[in-house]
């Protein structure tokens, strides 16, 4: 680790406590000149880090930075997000992984404070502007089988939640699949694409994409802004690093479930979140559009509707949007 990224892990690890630049030298097995300098280059790249002679350095309480040192000072994490790197802006956090990143480690993670081309499910696009959101993308190998690949989108949207949850102050519900609401807004966006080996059909790499609204879009047209949310409406905007560490943690946590076995933990999880369940439902599906009952969640991760036949069929692809 460079001096100045240990730097910053030590202030993050810290943060509301001043370090002196003695103590710092010592516990990282540096200079004070190297301190001295790493500072500044840190500093020169945008941190807000202030220090009083005598009492030594602290990240100022109202830095929001974000950077793959103080991502990972916050992390509660074995694999993932130990190697990270962070991006003003990238077209797309899952293209770029998939064009440049695909050899790197299970669990490597890419982070972009905004998006050119940011991408939804079905080839929408994302809009992820500066200043108003976190956009990342977890690498993984799975060593599971391709019929249980959908599980990893379930344990992305447990994760998004618990993660909003703990850092934002307010519970938020997941729709069928992959998106997370507060109030019937959208406030989370993930996309899950796989590479999958020609000759075996084994899914080689996974790119687990997951973007976070915290402030409103400010380019968001009327009839988006209807059914897009952000956290600062719902409830405390957690500074940047503190989300995304959390997110990882959680993601984590929720994929080491899914890999020993323990899917009907998860599932619980993210059946107790499902805001449409017993709710009236149209399915958007390449069969057309259908109403339904939503009435449950089977043990795949698969939707149960009941259709106006009176009967009940498991929903494997498509979306829905709820009947208010």
């Amino acid at each position: 680790m460079a001096v100045k990224d240990a730097v910053l892990h030590a202030l993050e690890e810290a943060r509301g406590t001043r370090l002196s630049g003695g103590r710092l030298a010592e516990q990282l097995g540096v200079s004070r000149a190297a301190v001295h300098k790493a500072i500044g280059v840190l500093r020169s790249e945008g941190l807000s880090i202030d220090g009083i002679t005598g009492e030594g350095y602290r990240l100022a309480p109202d830095d929001d930075s974000l950077t793959a040192a103080g991502v990972q000072a916050l992390l509660d994490t074995q694999m993932i997000g130990r190697e990270l790197l962070v991006f003003p802006t990238l077209s797309s956090t899952n293209t770029v992984m998939k064009e440049q990143y695909l050899n790197r480690p299970h669990g490597f993670v890419l982070l972009a404070e905004s998006q050119t081309a940011g991408r939804g499910r079905l080839g929408r696009s994302f809009s992820s502007p500066p200043h108003t959101g976190i956009y990342q993308t977890i690498l993984l190998h799975p060593t599971l089988p391709v019929s249980q690949i959908q599980f990893v989108t379930i344990a992305a949207a447990v994760a998004a939640a618990e993660a909003i949850e703990q850092t934002a102050g307010f519970s938020p519900q997941i729709k069928w699949v992959n998106d997370v609401l507060m109030e019937g807004r959208k406030l989370c966006g993930i996309l899950t694409e796989a590479s999958i080996e020609g000759e075996t059909g084994a899914v080689t790499s996974l790119c687990v994409g997951i973007g976070i609204n915290l402030r409103p879009n400010p380019v968001w047209p009327e009839e988006v802004r209807a059914v897009a949310g952000a956290l600062s409406e719902f409830g405390c905007v957690p500074r940047r690093a503190v989300l995304s560490a959390a997110l990882l943690s959680h993601f984590e946590r929720a994929y080491a479930l899914l890999i020993s076995g323990q899917q009907d933990i998860l599932l619980a999880r993210y059946r107790s979140r499902l805001c449409c369940l017993d709710k009236s439902i149209t399915v958007i599906s390449p069969a057309g559009r259908y109403s339904a009952v939503c009435t449950g969640l089977d043990d795949n991760g698969h939707l149960l509707i009941r259709t106006a036949d009176g009967q009940t069929h498991p929903l494997s692809t498509g979306e829905i949007s709820i009947r208010l």
